[in-house]
């Protein structure tokens, strides 16, 4: 065997080891890819140091309960010898969290004790105690039903099943009971934040689907010519520059987005301007007595389903649309006239050069416009006018993502839940989940809100501009 020449017997042990050394390389070229990549993302794109457990102050539903040194107090003498220093309240409390697991709906059973008298057998019950409210059924538990329900999309026979295995029933009929009288409630509220969404000058729409049985039953007996889609519509209205409360509200039925928006803006007062109205390009939206604003996401969403077919073109649309969003994000804290400026300043001329090319492609027969190139590239081209509208008026949003992001929800609840059983449960729900996301949306807690609803009833009915989720604690401590 000449020197240097390995053995017939050791190869698959070489090409075995060689293999295992390409495998090693894979991954740690992988693993310094993904951080190049986390590099080039920046500072935004990089994960904030920690452990990743939360501190004590993240807590800030917490019980707070003070606690002072058994032995020592402010003023006393240093217990180390041979210091004669006074100690002093540093202010500075050492925090310590402790969490308690408990089903959602807990329970107090109060057993008062009955005396009865020998003679005439006259009875005497023990009165409840200061902290019993009287009520089987404390606010508290409709406004944690709601929620859980519609907004984080806990059907009722899975609450019903949790509660049971702790001892403390509660069937799946009641919990609609009192989901249904929370939202009787809630509905002078939604009415008042219908009127106020109506009159905000920017409003974003867009649509997903329902299921309503008795809707469903219904479409057995319709005609091919009569609808038989069932939507739920979900609305957010903004207003620009002012800071005011953002709103959210939500129809279920058969109506879709674009006849829900006109049902809406007929409350609209006759000085309040023409709205600005951001959705995507279906034909169910609204076109008419509106300034529209096309999604500009949902342009680009046509490209990066085609990018691998057509890697060259697609990358080209795509890192325009990404410099766009990058020009929007440097001009987020700007006021509405001066992001407006800076988008036509370097927006404008990149989005000119794209609409260029565009029409390029046509012109010279570079694509084929039947192909899903050709439809992607007549999409932008056909809807223009409204993807670029925030290169001409104030205030208009890139896309309708934040509408998006409000209907999952929505979303979430047909998945879980499955279905309306009729309108009566659609509007419940519609209800309830308006003013959860309004509430949400604005940072206040909706079960406390909500609580505080259904405890005032009769106040929330006569004035219900007083009871909104950016006013209400106002309004409670006037009553406290």
């Amino acid at each position: 065997m000449l020197a240097g020449q390995v053995p017939t017997t050791a190869l698959p042990l070489l090409l075995e080891s060689v293999r295992h050394m390409q495998r090693c390389g894979q991954r740690r070229g992988a693993v310094t890819t993904s951080s190049e990549r986390r590099r080039k993302r920046g500072p935004k794109g990089n994960k904030p140091k920690g452990h990743g457990r939360n501190g004590a102050d993240a807590y800030t539903g917490a019980q707070r309960v003070a606690v002072p040194h058994p032995d020592l107090k402010v003023g006393d003498t240093c217990p180390e010898i041979g210091c004669c220093g006074k100690l002093h309240d540093t202010n500075a409390p050492a925090k310590s969290v402790e969490l308690e697991g408990r089903t959602p709906i807990v329970a107090t059973r109060y057993e008062c004790q009955v005396l009865r008298c020998a003679d005439c057998q006259q009875t005497f019950t023990a009165p409840l105690p200061a902290e019993a409210s009287g009520t089987k059924y404390h606010a508290s538990v409709d406004a944690t039903l709601a929620v859980m329900r519609y907004d984080l999309g806990l059907p009722h026979n899975r609450l019903e099943q949790w509660q049971r295995r702790a001892g403390l029933p509660l069937p799946a009929s009641s919990q609609f009971e009192r989901v249904e009288v929370m939202a009787n409630a809630a509905s002078p509220v939604v009415r008042h934040l219908e009127q106020l969404a109506a009159n905000r000058p920017l409003l974003q729409s867009d649509d997903t689907g329902a299921r309503i049985l008795s809707l469903q039953a219904e479409n057995q007996t319709r005609g091919p010519q009569e609808r038989s889609g069932l939507f739920t519509t979900g609305i957010v209205a903004k207003s620009i520059g002012d800071k005011l409360p953002t709103i959210v509200l939500y129809a279920s039925g058969r109506r879709h987005a674009g006849e829900n928006l006109d049902r809406l803006l007929s409350q609209r007062a006759a000085d309040a301007g023409t709205p600005i109205h951001m959705a995507d390009a279906s034909s169910m939206a609204p076109r008419l007595g509106r300034i529209v604003a096309k999604c500009l996401t949902h342009g680009r969403r046509k490209f990066i389903e085609i990018n691998e077919a057509f890697p060259e073109h697609c990358e080209r649309v795509l890192e325009d649309i990404a410099t766009v969003y990058q020009h929007d994000h440097a001009a987020r804290d700007l006021d509405p006239a001066a992001r407006l400026a800076y988008h036509q300043e370097h927006s404008r001329p990149l989005l000119n050069t794209l609409r260029a090319w565009i029409d390029e492609q046509f012109q010279e027969r570079l694509i084929e416009p039947n192909s899903r190139l050709g439809k992607a590239c007549a999409y932008l081209k056909n809807h223009w006018p409204g993807l670029t509208r925030f290169l001409d008026v104030p205030g208009v949003p890139l896309d309708n993502n934040q509408t998006e992001r409000e209907l999952k929800p929505a979303q979430r609840h047909r998945k879980n839940s499955l279905f309306f059983k009729n309108e009566l449960g659609a509007a419940v729900g519609d209800v309830l989940l308006s003013v959860i996301r309004t509430c949400t949306i604005n940072g206040h807690d909706p079960v406390r809100y909500l609580s505080a609803l259904a405890r005032h009833k009769a106040q929330v009915r006569a004035g219900p501009q007083h009871w909104l989720p950016w006013n209400y604690e106002q309004q409670l401590s006037t009553l406290n």
